[in-house]
């Protein structure tokens, strides 16, 4: 047995490897923990490893990665590998693992990128609320020539001034949204500064695990340079001072220190008062500016794909729910909403049904899908956002509101404007039932899913 000690972002990451060098096993234990998320500020969650987020995995594209995972909550749990191409039955969507029981997952890391990965057990928003989630980074060769790799997972959380958890949402709406947010589990002074030297060039990932928030987030001085979207190179990379990152997407940056030594500069969330800023300090001397090694990939897209009629069209929408009763469970989720003196549940439709009434999808493996995605839910107290998650694959953007993207992107959750539409196109390789649904973990739950059956 080998030994890899890994550091990212200040997080130590021993990961347990066979003696293939190929392999690698990753031990995840489920369980409920404590953990502070600044000087005083402590609260309960469910971890993996007993952190929040759970244990980085982080492998070299190709590898073999072996996660035994045992299951030390009361309740049943899974684990999605969100953005990775999987086996179907290794996705963690259809099986549970019971109270004390335990599941190896295995699969290959056969792409490159920033992934992560989180319960699936429905009421899924529950889970992820509680924690249960974690960065999954796939390393291509050239990400070990940058000056730093640091992963930055992207939280927002409702708690009373004890660390309490609190029932409901912070700040108004339908989706549980919170009133501190957090970096790496940290929040305010406690969120650990980003070091570099005049002259570096630091590789920057953000995964926003939020049930529903969007992390908007902006470079103080300078802009950053974005070369992947959900862990897809870009074939144009382009500048920008502010990302603004939708729940389940990622963003790789590049951030070149071109400030004076002593001098400081942050990365600051749009809601300030949130506690969510990213210190950003240079140490004395300089170096040579360090050219990017950044591999621009050739273009994958479609032959033909902006003129092919769509071969699904999904209609998004929400509506009062029929019945009062919530049935399925719904602990801390934002299934009702704050309407007067009263509440009103709610739920989330596609083309008229909620899941799992939703009407399945059918493909073929290879086949090239087109599905056009029309958000009709503007006529509620709020026009509402649907990132769009599917699994299994990852896909072109063809349009958004009838327009081509200002260049070619590959993602595997892209969100639907409140009134608009966007266009994707996919293939698959792996046969199977995959899931398609809304990543504001609310709307999932209920109802805003459904099946994607690919054959062979």
């Amino acid at each position: 047995m080998k030994i890899k000690v890994l550091l990212t972002n200040a997080i130590l990451v021993v990961v347990l490897g066979v003696t293939n060098l190929d392999a690698i096993t990753v031990k995840l234990d489920i369980k409920e923990s404590t953990i502070e998320l600044s000087p005083g500020l402590k609260t309960k969650v469910w971890s993996y490893n007993g952190t929040v987020p759970g244990s980085p995995i982080i492998v070299a594209v190709g590898e073999e990665v072996v996660v035994a995972a045992t299951n030390r909550l009361r309740v049943p749990t899974s684990i999605h590998w969100h953005g990775l191409e999987v086996p179907n039955d290794q996705d963690g969507t259809m099986s549970a693992i019971e109270p004390g029981e335990s599941f190896t997952y295995r699969f290959p890391a056969t792409t490159a990128g920033t992934y992560w990965y989180h319960s699936h057990t429905r009421p899924v928003l529950d889970q992820n609320d509680m924690g249960l989630y974690g960065a999954f980074i796939v390393k291509a060769a050239e990400d070990a020539k940058y000056s730093s790799d640091r992963t930055f997972v992207l939280d927002d959380w409702y708690l009373g001034v004890r660390g309490e958890r609190l029932v409901g949402t912070a700040r108004g709406g339908m989706e549980r949204l919170g009133n501190l947010e957090t970096v790496n589990g940290k929040t305010g002074d406690a969120i650990l500064p980003l070091h570099v030297v005049q002259g570096e060039l630091h590789k920057l990932r953000f995964i926003n695990v939020s049930t529903a928030a969007v992390h908007t987030l902006k470079l103080s001085t300078g802009q950053f340079r974005v070369t992947h979207t959900d862990g897809h190179p870009l074939t144009q990379p382009y500048l920008t001072d502010t990302l603004v990152i939708q729940p389940a997407e990622r963003f790789d940056v590049e951030y070149a220190a071109t400030g004076t030594p002593g001098s400081r500069e942050r990365i600051e969330s749009s809601d300030r008062d949130l506690g969510l800023s990213i210190p950003i300090v240079y140490s004395t001397g300089t170096q040579s500016p360090l050219a990017s090694p950044f591999i621009v990939p050739a273009s994958k897209a479609f032959p033909g794909i902006a003129t092919k009629k769509s071969d699904y069209t999904l209609e998004l929408n929400s509506r009062m729910a029929s019945t009062m009763a919530m049935d399925h469970g719904m602990g801390m989720g934002g299934m009702m909403m704050d309407h007067g003196s009263g509440t009103m549940p709610m739920e989330w439709t596609i083309n008229g049904k909620k899941f799992p009434d939703t009407d399945p999808l059918h493909v073929e493996v290879g086949q090239v899908v087109k599905i056009e995605f029309i958000n009709k839910d503007t006529q509620m107290m709020h026009p509402m956002d649907h990132p769009i998650h599917l699994h299994g694959t990852y896909f072109q953007v063809v349009s958004i509101n009838g327009q081509a993207p200002e260049r070619e992107t590959w993602k595997d959750t892209v969100s639907v404007p409140a009134g608009g539409s966007v266009e994707i196109a996919f293939q698959f390789k792996n046969p199977g039932d995959w899931m398609l649904h809304c990543h504001v973990l609310d709307h999932e739950d209920n109802g805003m899913m459904t099946i994607v059956k690919v054959k062979v």
